[in-house]
């Protein structure tokens, strides 16, 4: 009996194992995309002084985020606990920008008519978030 209770924990790391893998093999992946993002603008930053290079990965995880959720919905793809969810949506985006899930929990919101909740996500994201930038920047520069 005991033997079946340990073949069942080592199934259960050997998954957990492997889904960390893909969130790691896409994580790779994502971090270079971010990287060669901010490289190809950044002769604009330069010049303009406005980061292209994190609104372009924003907008870009954004767009992407979206059209993974439209298939999961659509046809079961990118679903939760998938491998192409843990690869793509955790491992890539995540890495890439997590702004894309912020949008899409947004997105969500207003979908399902959470109005309020909508106005309280985005708001205590945006305001706590740069809020806690600063006090980050604070504690180092006092």
């Amino acid at each position: 009996m005991a033997m079946k209770g340990s073949a069942k924990h080592v199934k259960i790391i050997s998954i957990m194992l492997l889904n960390l893998f893909y969130i790691g093999l896409g994580g790779f992946i994502g971090s270079i995309a971010r990287f060669l993002t901010y490289q190809a603008t950044d002769s604009l930053y330069h010049k303009t002084n406005f980061p292209m290079g994190t609104l372009a990965v924003n907008l870009l995880g954004s767009f992407l985020i979206g059209i993974a959720l439209a298939l999961a919905l659509k046809h079961q793809l990118f679903v939760r606990h998938s491998m192409l969810h843990y690869l793509f949506i955790s491992g890539f985006l995540g890495a890439f920008t997590t702004f894309s899930t912020f949008s899409q929990d947004n997105l969500v919101l207003l979908l399902n008519k959470n109005y309020f909740l909508f106005g309280c996500n985005l708001m205590l994201n945006v305001f706590l978030g740069l809020g806690l930038v600063f006090l980050g920047y604070a504690a180092v520069n006092r």
